[in-house]
């Protein structure tokens, strides 16, 4: 099969455009830079970086939207990535159990730490597994929700800037980091968090796409891995919130899917 076209787009302040003389791209760095006279500068504003996949009779698929965390930009969406202090992807599978709706939620935390000679090192790991029942908003928003308070406890650990990972809800997300309105209920983006997107669709060379089916396929081995209808020990009624049931799954007693094997 034939690899689809994709195309990388950068959305830049149209500051830019008078500022500079130009737009340079060191593939050195992997960074983008503004170009006034002999001098490299950074850019004004906070471009946002996209890339998008060609369909049959449909418009291209975006496969990832990010914005950088500081005044560096990049062309490359790992690098930009790798930027951030704490990277949490959080996807929602929601399946039908016994005439009920089950969604549950999986997140997965990785902090970059060293870049050199091509290679990144991180420390990685799952940090929620939540099962709701019954959800009567968006389950996906209420995913984040209650991952975003739930790191919210721990201000010491997740300190400095987030970029939270996922896959839903895309047309909102420039509104959702302007704080114009709240990703759930009344809960508005925490000032250090940034909403970035990613596809599952996106292909291996992406981090974000990698993580992000990361946690797509943990939600849906608990699925087929707990008889979630007869084991009940742990499920709290919660039939005065946004759902009827929750779950919090002990991910540090459980086996769990590795990220990546070696071949």
């Amino acid at each position: 099969m034939t690899r689809k076209q994709r195309r990388l787009l950068i959305h830049m302040d149209p500051r830019n455009y008078n500022e500079f003389d130009g737009i340079a791209m060191d593939f050195n760095s992997q960074k983008l830079m503004g170009v006034r006279g002999n001098k490299y500068y950074s850019l004004i504003g906070k471009p946002r970086l996209e890339y998008t996949r060609e369909r049959d009779n449909k418009g291209p698929k975006i496969l990832h939207t990010s914005f950088s965390p500081n005044s560096d930009n990049w062309f490359n969406t790992n690098h930009q990535l790798l930027a951030y202090d704490h990277l949490i992807a959080v996807d929602t599978n929601t399946n039908q159990v016994a005439g009920s709706k089950v969604s549950i939620t999986a997140a997965y935390h990785v902090i970059p730490e060293t870049q050199q000679q091509g290679l990144a090192q991180c420390k990685a790991a799952v940090i929620a597994l939540i099962e709701c029942w019954n959800v009567t908003d968006k389950p996906e928003n209420l995913g984040w929700y209650h991952v975003l308070q739930a790191i919210s406890e721990y201000p010491e650990q997740f300190a400095g800037k987030v970029g939270l990972i996922v896959d839903s809800d895309l047309g909102n997300h420039q509104s959702f980091n302007s704080r114009e309105i709240p990703i759930f209920a009344d809960f508005y983006l925490p000032e250090n968090v940034t909403i970035l997107y990613a596809s599952d669709k996106g292909g291996a060379e992406h981090l974000s796409t990698m993580v992000i089916k990361y946690c797509h396929n943990l939600a849906s081995d608990l699925y087929k891995g707990q008889n979630l209808l007869l084991n009940t020990e742990g499920l709290y009624d919660e039939s005065d919130r946004y759902f009827s049931h929750i779950r919090q799954w002990d991910t540090e007693n459980m086996d769990l899917r590795p990220f990546c094997t070696r071949k």
